[in-house]
């Protein structure tokens, strides 16, 4: 089984972060199951980091082509499962429209898996506007009885950054965060962006109070394994319906023609670093 897991970070920012992921999904992972990672272009942030540009619903649109370029890429390639790491789940609805292949969300695996392991859970997250765009992202996916509002975490990008190798502080703040939700009756935890996600994890911290820690590159990555397992059982995605509706490939064709996505997907293609 291959998987090709989509970042929103860009490869070349944080080379610490892909490395350790890709070490972490070899362990994850069941026998016989390869992931390979991709992020976004190089630059395209400029000298922001991705939070404090993603926040904007017109900057997090530009990233979504993106992201569908490696969807189609994936499917073409000969990937099993598209999966996209991000808690916000960009794209992904628009990825299972246009591809056959099964295409998973961090966002939406998580909470699925916190469902499984709790009666209500509460996603924390760093960076303000975060939190009102995970609320409408649960009640997008119909959870928001077992949610509890989400909670930022006094932190910022470059703090984060610093705890993918250095978790004291990181793992400080967001136990204080996370015991703040659980006065409030939250019963597990989703570190919100999976880059805070991966920071907690390689910290060791898995419960607080309890409350299970919902790791979100496994929750990716055992989902898309489920997933890809039921698709060689005949069960996709369904294709009723405007949600799922999978345009013709001549229509896909002609769009990406005129927008030329497929010159910008090979450019891109030459400039992605090596992470092993």
């Amino acid at each position: 089984m291959k998987i090709l897991f989509q970042s929103l970070i860009e490869m070349g920012r944080t080379p610490a972060y892909f490395s350790g992921m890709q070490a972490r999904a070899a362990a994850i992972s069941r026998p016989g199951v390869e992931v390979d990672f991709v992020g976004m272009p190089a630059g395209i942030y400029g000298s922001n980091a991705p939070s404090e540009v993603l926040k904007y619903p017109y900057m997090a649109a530009m990233t979504e082509q993106f992201i569908l370029d490696n969807a189609l890429r994936a499917e073409a390639e000969g990937y099993d499962v598209f999966a996209i790491g991000s808690v916000q789940d960009p794209g992904l609805e628009q990825a299972r429209a246009l591809v056959d292949i099964p295409v998973v969300g961090y966002g939406e695996s998580a909470m699925h898996f916190a469902c499984c392991l709790s009666t209500r859970f509460a996603v924390l997250v760093f960076e303000k506007g975060f939190d009102q765009m995970m609320d409408l992202r649960i009640q997008r996916l119909g959870l928001a009885s077992r949610a509890l509002p989400t909670v930022v975490v006094d932190a910022d990008f470059e703090q984060v950054s610093r705890g993918l190798t250095e978790g004291e502080k990181i793992v400080s703040a967001f136990t204080r965060a996370a015991r703040r939700a659980i006065e409030d009756g939250a019963e597990a935890i989703i570190p919100g962006q999976l880059y805070l996600s991966e920071a907690i994890v390689r910290a060791g911290l898995t419960r607080i109070d309890e409350a299970p820690i919902i790791d979100g590159l496994s929750a990716n990555l055992k989902m898309a394994e489920a997933m890809a397992d039921l698709k060689s059982l005949g069960i996709g995605v369904t294709r009723r319906g405007y949600q799922h509706a999978r345009p013709p490939s001549g229509v896909v064709e002609h769009a990406r023609r005129f927008q030329k996505r497929d010159e910008i997907a090979a450019d891109l293609l030459t400039q992605l670093p090596n992470i092993d």
